[in-house]
């Protein structure tokens, strides 16, 4: 029986009936009825055989059935009306069906089910041995949680065949089945163009140039391909390209992914490239593997860090989604921290024990309490200054968007109180009228006034502090209670005491006349009180702040009337001269105003978020704040020094308790901080200092961690085969498949760390290889025996990723004699902030620069599979969808891509068609092309070259509607920028010129729109 999730939460059989209290009549209708029910339907999702306990639910036997699921009962004993068990598979309820629908049990199996909890749900099964847990002897001894050990290289009957140690591995396997690989690709007719082809896009991302396959197609000597790889590895663009795949496996953003249009929070992380730069600067110095984790855990901990810049490294630990709960925020480094480093899923051991995993929950919360133990400082510390010239302009920039801001807060929150004060009779009443306390005629009658006076909501919703604020509204209360007569008049506002004295108010508008002319009274001070507060851009002087103080204290009055030197909230005097504090008090409501010094950016945002919605700033409406403005100038502009975003240890680092069921309202035991106890050697040791960080990375990186070693080069694998050696390079647990070649894994795990953890050694290792230099050509045979290319009998073909296609563009687009019609499409610009590489005016970067939104990932960038920044994701998946085919037909920039390919020299500089045809190939397919296709070229062109005059004359009006089109798109999204923090940052320059193609450009673009120009073979 298949459970809906809805009602997986609440199942739990309560059976009462044990197997010795079974009559024979019950147990006959159990074993012959509800047993094979359970088992054909339950089972499957509730079982210890099947592995599944949805729900927390196991309905393999009495005991688990009793014990139940996570939150209730579905079946109580002799009593069908309270078990939800026969109310689900009834389908009374809508929202509580099982199994779902289409699946709904037959009448008489309903009717079976229902009389069996009437007699009290007997049970004759025997308890299930084991249970649906990960800790057990079994998921201990699971291959990748034993020590790494080296093996011998295995003897292989065609020796000659092998290259390197990783030949032996790869071919042993392959003799095991009888088969043969394929042959290697530098001695197969134009192999050596595809293998430059393979290596340049597996370690660069990058297609070869015309020159690069010219020299190496040139050379014979046999350490050709030796030198294409060394050259390949020295290349900075080697980190660019092997710095996204790290990236993915960190959930890498600039933005929290929070979209709560409510928050006046920052949603673009402004220095998250900083982190993005570290790793890219990482891979090129072939940094040690090892100390590349401890850094991204704990580089404010490390004594030898030398290089400011590697601070950026925890920016591991703060680039992840943000949200209101602290504990969801440490789950994502906890779930980040084990998947990137260890490829294990302990995040699934919140709630519980993992189902499968030797990792207690009591891991979890070991690693809990290290990340509950380290704060994000405010100001971040800076690792790269900006020029002089550039960050004083940037300065200027800053400086008008928060004056900007602050001349915001005043007119809005003195229009609010002017409005108040004009109709304060009004706004009172319906205060007064619509209490929660207030009777429903009441209510009607203060819902009838706001309607009649068309009274502004938002001036309503800022009045919410008069609750709170006796001293003016206390004779209000009063009256409404009854207890006029009892009014301390001493404890009011003087002001408004005085307003009062000698009145007997008869009703409730007799009371709110008399609060009328007090704020008529006040106004004309109000706005040189508000133009005083805007104008005082210093802090008074320590005299100053002392004789207001004095003069205060002199006249008694209550600190709670007096207006803020350091906030609303504070309880100094106010230092403006010229106005008493019973004045300032009045003025001050219902939205309180701080002096222009007080008025930064961070205080704004703390005081306006006590604002009413409609005034205050969100994601979705500026309201004329600048909030979004200096987020986005701050992640963009070139002026802005760069900085790490960094964490440090709390002042009291702190062990958690679990949370019983992942409740944080359910404390349990506490656990001392410590490392996860499979990797221990079953007795972790409790960290000592401060939050534990430092020792928890060394511990992960360590060389007797058997996991960390085979997980770096599971991916490796992966990105260069298509496939690792195990195909969830996430999760290396017992639920994972068993390693293709176990013997192979652990030899490289052990020459990885034998080397100093270096990557580039690995990568040489595995790209010498003669398994690497295989060609993709399929033997029939071989696709039976198998078909999935498990053991490597020949090269996989693989799609190229989002970035790969779009990089290849840009190189396949470069020119190298600029001009404005034909710009260079390939900007090679080290790191540095984020660019958008989707939108025009396009940004010719690398896609490693590309600005990433966690929570609105660029449709472009979602339908060529681009790993979803939300949780880390070491593999991504590979779907073909019309959009990909569509984007390269379409897009103004593989447009403009075909016809810079024109502009290569080696199309400059050929003499005839058939050279020119040859130069379009090597550009675009990095290969000669054959006779064949030269023929099929050359009658392509003959067609186009007919139809170049007609095209141009039917062209003009589809061009104006395109350019029309192209100009509408880049105000809306310009729009869309200063208006939201949702938008996405705009690049400066020209949109590409919507123009026909001709002839030759076609053709271009024909080939960029192949499967071949997409594939590695």
């Amino acid at each position: 029986m298949r459970i809906t999730p809805y009602l997986l939460s609440g199942v739990l059989f309560a059976v009462t009936a044990s197997a010795a209290e079974v009559t024979d009549e019950q147990k006959q209708f159990f074993d012959t009825k509800i047993k094979p029910l359970l088992t054909d339907k339950c089972y499957k999702c509730h079982s210890v055989e099947s592995g599944k306990n949805k729900g927390g639910l196991l309905l393999d036997s009495h005991e688990a059935s009793v014990k139940g699921g996570d939150t209730g009962p579905a079946v109580v004993p002799g009593d069908v009306s309270k078990s939800l068990l026969i109310t689900a598979i009834s389908y009374k309820d809508k929202d509580l069906q099982m199994p779902p629908k289409g699946e709904k049990l037959s009448d008489a199996q309903i009717a079976d089910l229902t009389k069996w909890v009437e007699m009290g749900a007997p049970d004759t099964r025997e308890a299930v041995k084991g249970k649906l847990s990960g800790l057990t002897d079994k998921a201990r001894q699971h291959w990748a949680y034993q020590p790494v050990v080296k093996p011998a290289i295995p003897a292989v009957k065609n020796r000659a065949w092998c290259v390197t140690p990783v030949d032996a591995f790869i071919l042993a396997k392959l003799e095991e089945k009888g088969m043969v690989p394929r042959d290697g690709l530098m001695t197969e007719q134009g192999g050596k163009e595809v293998l430059l082809r393979r290596a340049t896009f597996d370690l660069i991302g990058l297609p070869p140039t015309p020159k690069e396959i010219a020299d190496f197609t040139g050379d014979n000597s046999p350490y050709a391909f030796v030198k294409v790889v060394d050259r390949l590895l020295a290349s900075p663009h080697y980190g660019e390209r092997w710095a996204r795949f790290w990236l993915d496996s960190a959930r890498y953003s600039d933005t929290t992914g929070e979209r709560v249009n409510e928050r006046n929070a920052d949603y673009r992380f402004p220095y998250a490239w900083t982190y993005r730069d570290y790793v890219v600067r990482s891979f090129n110095d072939d940094k040690p593997y090892d100390r590349f984790i401890v850094e991204q855990l704990a580089a404010d901990k490390m004594t030898d860090l030398k290089d400011p810049r590697d601070l950026a490294a925890l920016g591991f630990i703060t680039v992840g989604k943000r949200g209101n709960n602290v504990n969801d925020l440490i789950d994502d480094r906890i779930d980040t921290t084990s998947k990137a480093f260890l490829a294990m899923t302990v995040a699934c051991a919140r709630c519980h024990d993992h189902m499968f995993d030797p990792i207690p929950t009591k891991d979890y919360y070991a690693l809990h309490g290290v990340f509950a133990s380290i704060d994000e400082p405010k100001d971040k510390p800076v690792i790269s200054q900006a020029g002089k010239d550039a960050a004083a302009e940037f300065s200027k920039k800053i400086a008008a968007l928060e004056d900007n801001n602050r001349l915001n807060y005043y007119k809005l929150g003195g229009a609010n109180d002017t409005m108040f004060r004009k109709n304060a009779a009004d706004f009172l009443y319906v205060w007064t009228m619509t209490q929660a306390s207030a009777s429903a005629d009441d209510q009607k009658a203060g819902g009838k006034r706001r309607l009649d006076k068309k009274l502004d909501q938002e001036v309503s919703r800022s009045m919410n502090r008069a609750n709170r604020e006796d001293v003016l509204f206390g004779p209000i209360k009063a009256f409404r209670q009854g207890n006029w007569d009892t009014v301390d008049f001493s404890k009011v506002n003087p002001i408004v005491a005085a307003a009062f004295k000698g009145v007997k108010p008869k009703s409730i508008d007799e009371v709110l006349a008399v609060y009328q002319k007090v704020f008529d009274g006040i106004e004309p001070k109000a706005q040189a009180f508000y133009k005083a507060l805007e104008a005082m851009k210093t802090a008074p002087t320590a005299e100053e702040a002392v004789a207001v103080k004095k003069a205060a204290a002199s006249e008694k009055e209550s600190t709670s009337m007096m207006m803020s030197m350091d906030g609303p909230s504070s309880k100094n005097a106010s230092p403006i001269k010229g106005y008493d504090a019973a004045e300032v008090q009045l003025m001050q409501f219902p939205l309180p105003l701080s002096a222009s010094y007080l008025v930064t950016t961070d205080q704004l945002r703390k005081e306006t978020d006590r604002w009413p919605l409609g005034l205050r700033p969100n994601a979705n409406a500026t309201r004329g704040w600048s909030f979004t403005k200096i987020n986005a100038l701050q992640l963009t502009d070139a002026g802005n020094d760069a900085r790490a975003m960094v964490v440090e240890d709390s002042e009291r680092p702190h062990d958690s308790p679990v949370f019983i069921r992942g409740q944080s309202g359910s404390p349990g035991d506490m656990v001392p901080r410590h490392f996860l106890e499979i990797l221990s050697g079953g007795h972790p040791t409790a960290f000592k200092h401060g939050s534990g960080r430092l020792e928890l990375a060394e511990d992960i990186a360590s060389k007797n961690n058997p996991l960390t070693a085979r997980v770096m080069v599971n991916r490796v694998w992966l990105h260069h085969f298509g496939e690792g050696f195990v195909r969830t390079p996430d999760d290396l647990g017992t639920m994972s498949e068993k390693p293709t070649h176990p013997e192979l894994v652990d030899y490289l795990a052990s020459y990885f760390m034998e080397q100093g953890w270096s990557l580039k050694k690995l990568h040489r290792l595995i790209m010498l290889s003669k398994v690497y230099q295989e060609s993709s050509k399929t033997i029939t045979a071989y696709e039976t025996i198998d078909p999935e290319n498990r053991l490597l009998w020949r090269a996989n073909v693989r799609r190229l990723d989002f970035e790969a296609m779009r990089d290849s563009l840009l190189v396949m687009g470069a020119n190298p004699t600029p001009t404005p019609d034909h710009p260079n499409m390939i900007d090679e610009t080290m790191g540095g902030q984020p660019v958008n590489i989707t939108d025009e005016p396009f940004s010719y970067r690398r896609s490693i620069y590309g600005y990433v939104d966690r929570g609105n990932l660029p449709e472009l960038m979602q339908h060529f599979d681009f790993s979803n920044p939300e949780a880390p994701n070491s593999k991504r998946t590979s779907t073909i969808v019309p959009q990909q085919a569509l984007f390269l037909m379409n897009s103004p920039l593989a447009i403009e891509v075909s016809r810079n390919v024109l502009l290569q020299p080696s199309f400059q500089r050929a003499l005839n068609t058939t050279d020119r045809i040859y130069s379009i190939y090597r550009t675009i397919l990095g290969r000669t092309p054959t006779g064949e296709e030269v023929k099929v070229a050359v009658n392509f062109l003959s067609h186009e070259n007919l139809q170049d005059a007609k095209v141009a004359a039917e062209a003009k009006e589809m061009t104006e509607k395109a350019e029309k089109k192209a100009e509408e798109r880049a105000k809306k999204a310009e729009e869309m920028a200063e208006t939201s923090a949702f938008g996405s940052i705009q690049n400066e320059g020209q949109a590409v010129e919507r123009k026909p193609l001709t002839a030759w450009e076609t053709f271009a673009h024909a080939l960029i729109m192949s499967n071949e120009a997409t594939y590695i073979n």
